[in-house]
């Protein structure tokens, strides 16, 4: 297995920046850059014919406009985990708010953080150019804006499998790929995934049931992915067996 650097850093210097294995790189450099979801971590490939694989990727560079919402301060994009963007023109608060997004994943042993579509969708919303940003405030509600989770690697103890979704009174049959873990800043057990089903025009966000065999778990489909699937997220006893926790949590 290739070696894994901390950050892949694009046409910057790590200035401020908590990390030590880092790898610079130069932007017309690189002509390839993957997002593993398995995994969590940036592959990068370049001209050269070089692979170099990081679990974050910082480029000093303006970020993408998606589905006609704003980058969120500046330094994030919703469908672009583990990936920030220093574009100025307070390059400095930027870089100090990303160094605080690395320390929230070190704190909370995460390995994928994404900020929420709906945080970019509220800061289009209100955005007004020219405005100061609050990068203290900003900073204290960094566990509000963004999706952190664990580590979903092939060796962990992922379900996969199918299960059954309820939406109201209608049940449909779903391949799911789910995992989940016990979140040490509220102490209860966090389980996510992917849902793979035809919901038709089901309105988002969507509570429902899961149901694996016996075991069922109150849940929500988060959003539709790019690829098709859904983004379903629950807190309390997943809908699926884990043999190794002994989960003394609340239901959702």
């Amino acid at each position: 297995m290739s070696h894994v650097y901390d950050v892949a850093m694009i046409d910057g210097h790590p200035v401020g920046m908590p990390m030590s294995d880092v790898v610079i790189l130069r932007s017309v450099e690189i002509v390839d850059s993957v997002f593993d979801e398995s995994r969590h971590h940036w592959t990068l490939r370049t001209r050269a014919g070089d692979q170099f694989d990081a679990r974050v990727e910082i480029a000093y560079d303006q970020a993408p406009v998606a589905d006609g919402m704003l980058p969120y301060l500046g330094v994030a994009v919703h469908g672009l985990p583990n990936q920030f963007f220093v574009s100025g023109p307070d390059a400095g608060g930027q870089k100090q708010y990303i160094a605080a997004c690395l320390n929230a994943m070190a704190r909370t042993a995460s390995t994928r953080i994404e900020v929420r579509r709906s945080t970019q969708r509220t800061y289009t919303d209100r955005y007004k150019p020219g405005a100061p940003i609050n990068w203290r405030r900003m900073r204290r509600k960094i566990y509000a804006s963004f999706d952190l989770s664990s580590h979903i690697g092939v060796d962990d103890e992922v379900y996969d499998g199918q299960a059954i979704v309820r939406i109201g009174d209608d049940d449909r049959d779903a391949r799911v790929r789910l995992t989940g873990h016990i979140e040490p800043i509220d102490g209860r057990y966090h389980w996510q995934g992917m849902l793979f089903a035809d919901l038709g025009e089901a309105k988002l966000p969507q509570l429902v049931t899961v149901t694996v065999g016996e075991n069922s778990a109150e849940a929500r489909i988060v959003e539709r992915t790019p690829q098709g699937g859904y983004s379903v997220v629950g807190v309390g006893a997943p809908p699926f067996a884990r043999d190794d926790v002994e989960l003394v949590v609340p239901d959702l």
